[in-house]
């Protein structure tokens, strides 16, 4: 049993060999190529579709808004700088008319006191307190001149409108079979 068993594999694997060797032919033998070429199709440019013309549009139109957006972004934060110093330079030149406006005040008041102290007569007494008036009357005439002549307070100015952003193109249905 033993001798048959030895004789059939070493008929399979020479039968492995031939096969082996025949396909190695035949691949070979197929390879080739043909000489003559196949016609290839013609690059004719096809149409563009109303989808793609919208979509190339919707593309310049996002481009415009978004250029113009930076633009307005960019000139309203100039915008806001310069009006963010013109209100310090206000909210500075007020600061300082008050204080001098408190400093007559306080001058007046102080003299008013030291002529109460030192009068002895309702006429001296009234007299001081006359003075007093007249010292606030033309204090408040001095703060409300500067006033006046620093002019209105700079006013903020409005955020800008962006425009509305551009709709892209519906997209075409397709077709159902």
């Amino acid at each position: 049993m033993k001798a048959k068993f030895i004789t059939s594999r070493k008929i399979t694997a020479g039968r492995v060999a031939l096969l082996v060797a025949a396909g190695l032919l035949v691949g070979t033998t197929s390879a080739h190529a043909e000489t003559t070429p196949t016609p290839t199709p013609s690059a004719t440019a096809k149409a563009p579709t109303q989808y793609q013309l919208d979509r190339a549009a919707y593309k310049v139109a996002l481009e415009a808004f978004i250029s113009n957006r930076e633009a307005t972004k960019t000139q309203f934060k100039a915008t806001m700088a310069t009006y963010s110093a013109a209100r310090e330079s206000y909210h500075a030149a007020r600061t300082a008319i008050r204080t001098t406006f408190k400093a007559e005040l306080a001058l007046a008041k102080t003299t008013r006191d030291a002529a109460l102290a030192a009068a002895t007569t309702p006429e001296a007494k009234l007299a001081a307190t006359d003075a007093a008036k007249a010292a606030i009357t033309a204090a408040t005439a001095k703060r409300d001149a500067a006033v006046a002549a620093l002019g209105v307070a700079p006013v903020k100015p409005a955020k800008p409108t962006l425009g509305t952003k551009p709709t892209p193109p519906a997209k075409p249905a397709k077709p159902t079979n």
